[in-house]
This record gives structure tokens, sequence and C-alpha cells, in this order.
């Protein structure tokens, strides 16, 4: 999958790419990757858009983001929160948060479990 191909290890800080240094995606990357010790927020300071996946969970400090989960983290239908956390909460930046193994991709090969369940 080309996609994969192109994913970078967030392994040290010097992996981070140079666009997201001094920004919330830095910070999320070092709380997340980097076991970065955590400050205290008193607000939010990105948007994170993840899977409700039960199997993923980020490490990062209390108020420090907004977290929307949805199916396969798909934020249509979802535009009122996003616009909240940019209008109302001031965040600055959005990270959307993909997976492997993703139950909702590939619904329909699924119809039978779903409806059986």
């Amino acid at each position: 999958m080309k996609i994969q191909e192109d994913l970078i290890a967030v392994k040290k800080t010097a992996d981070i790419l140079p666009q997201y240094r001094g920004s919330p995606i830095e910070l999320l990357l070092e709380y997340h990757n980097l076991n970065k010790p955590f400050i205290e927020y008193a607000k939010a300071q990105v948007l994170i858009g993840m899977c409700m996946d039960n199997r993923k969970v980020m490490h990062t400090p209390d108020n420090f983001a907004f977290v929307l989960r949805t199916g396969g983290g798909n934020l249509q239908y979802s535009e009122f929160k996003v616009s909240f956390a940019i209008g109302v909460g001031g965040v600055k930046a959005i990270a959307l948060i993909a997976h492997n193994h993703c139950g909702m991709v590939n619904l329909e090969g699924q119809r039978e479990a779903f409806i059986a369940g």
C-alpha cells in the first residue's frame, strides 16, 4: 500500500518534519511517540480526529486536545464539532490519526457479521 510506504517513524525529535516544529502537531508527536513529560493546559491546542476503535488510545495530557472519535475517523457530519473546536476552542491544528486493520473499512464485506451481531 503506497500510503504506508510514505510513513515516517517518529522515534526522536529530529524525525518530526520541519513544518510541524513549534506547532501543536510537534507536541502531539512528542507526547504520544516520545513520552514527553506532560505539562498542564488550560485549553485545547489541537483537534484530534480518530477512529472509534477501542484498541487505539492517544497518550496526551489532560486538556491538550479535543478528540472526535468516529467510525474510520471520518469527520463527515462532524462539521459543527470541528467548527466549535476552531471557533470557540481556538485550536490551530487538526490531526487525523489513522490505523491499520480498521473494521470500518469494507463494511459491505462484513454485512453478514453486522446483521448477525
